[in-house]
């Protein structure tokens, strides 16, 4: 107890260091609760899908850089491959939502997805149907499925939404169901249409164009990723440039856990630094073990790398001021401070 009284009584004389200190500590204890919450909703906390990972995430790959799937592609892929129960595309966009009784309109995400996507992520319509195979296809009629969150923020959870036609962009759709509150793929989506409605654009149709679709896939039972990579008629699509693909490259596919970029499973296939942040890092790491090995206590190390990092800093900083110095003024006076420097240095 004496030491806290002398604890408050030393922060009571100087309000300053105090301020401080619990702006410090309240920031420290925020950042960890923020950065433990996203750890757990990434990767601690499972997917509240059937069986979640058997879903994985696939993109074609042009000279080692991932890029988004050509439609003839997906096409060949669902054809030929024996490895998925279901093989989807998903293609992000926006929309207006507007007409809606004493409401303004609202710009709001949604996806077009192939009629099998709801099949891949294993969960079934809460009110109505999803879309049915007939209905994904050029000339089918216009349907959607709205969000939870978008059923009950521009609906109040009405019971008779299904059947109800709204507009999206000024087009109007006929609402076919309402997906429950655990749907959340792509992420932040609030409602579906059916991409392979637009599938005869013909822009869509040449292989060398990429208009950011991906791939969803439900692995059969009993298959893995690694055996779907190990397949010889999937490395052929994965590795050569052939009919598959209009640029270099092939498949990739990919384990994750949702459709946000942030809840990806990291991939062994593709690296994580940059090889210029992996030299750095190997520098200072073997500068840190010299010094170890030397018998420098820890401390004594971070301080010397803090100290180093310091020193080039100001070093860096000193350069950029005297280079920009040197071209303003006149030559002859730089010359002459440089004389004086050395007489200087001499004496």
């Amino acid at each position: 107890m004496n030491d806290l009284r002398f604890a408050f009584r030393q922060l009571r004389k100087s309000p300053g260091f105090t301020i401080v200190a619990v702006l410090t500590l309240a920031l420290g204890i925020g950042a960890n609760s923020a950065i433990f919450s996203v750890v757990n909703a990434v990767l601690l906390r499972p997917l509240p899908y059937p069986q979640p990972e058997r879903i994985v995430y696939l993109n074609e790959t042009a000279t080692g850089t991932d890029v988004s799937i050509a439609l003839p592609d997906y096409v060949d892929w669902r054809r030929d491959s024996t490895s998925f129960q279901h093989l989807a595309l998903s293609r992000l966009e926006s929309r207006n939502l507007s007409g809606i009784a004493g409401r303004e309109p609202e710009r709001i995400s949604v996806a077009f997805v192939t009629a099998n996507f709801f099949d891949v992520i294993g969960l079934p319509a809460q009110i109505g149907r999803t879309f049915r195979e007939d209905e994904d296809k050029p000339g089918a009629p216009a349907l959607v499925i709205l969000s939870d969150r978008l059923w009950d923020r521009a609906f109040h959870r009405d019971p008779e939404i299904v059947g109800r036609v709204v507009n999206f962009h000024g087009q109007p759709s006929t609402v076919i169901g309402v997906m429950p509150r655990e749907m959340d793929s792509p992420h932040a989506v609030d409602a579906w249409f059916s991409v392979m409605r637009r599938s005869a654009n013909p822009g869509w149709q040449n292989r060398a164009n990429h208009p950011m679709f991906f791939a969803w896939g439900r692995l059969k039972e009993g298959v893995t990723l690694e055996q779907v990579r190990g397949r010889p008629r999937l490395t052929h699509r994965l590795r050569e440039p052939g009919e598959s693909s209009g640029r270099a490259g092939g498949r990739t596919s990919s384990g994750v856990r949702d459709s946000r970029g942030d809840r990806c499973r990291p991939r062994p296939d593709c690296p994580a630094t940059p090889d210029r942040k992996l030299c750095h890092f190997r520098h200072r790491r073997r500068s840190w073990f010299g010094l170890r090995d030397l018998g420098t206590r820890r401390t004594r190390c971070l301080r010397s790398s803090r100290c180093t990092a310091l020193r080039r800093d100001r070093l860096r900083l000193a350069g950029d001021g005297f280079h920009l110095f040197a071209r303003r003024a006149d030559h002859r006076f730089v010359r002459t401070l440089a004389g004086v420097a050395g007489c200087a240095g001499g004496y």
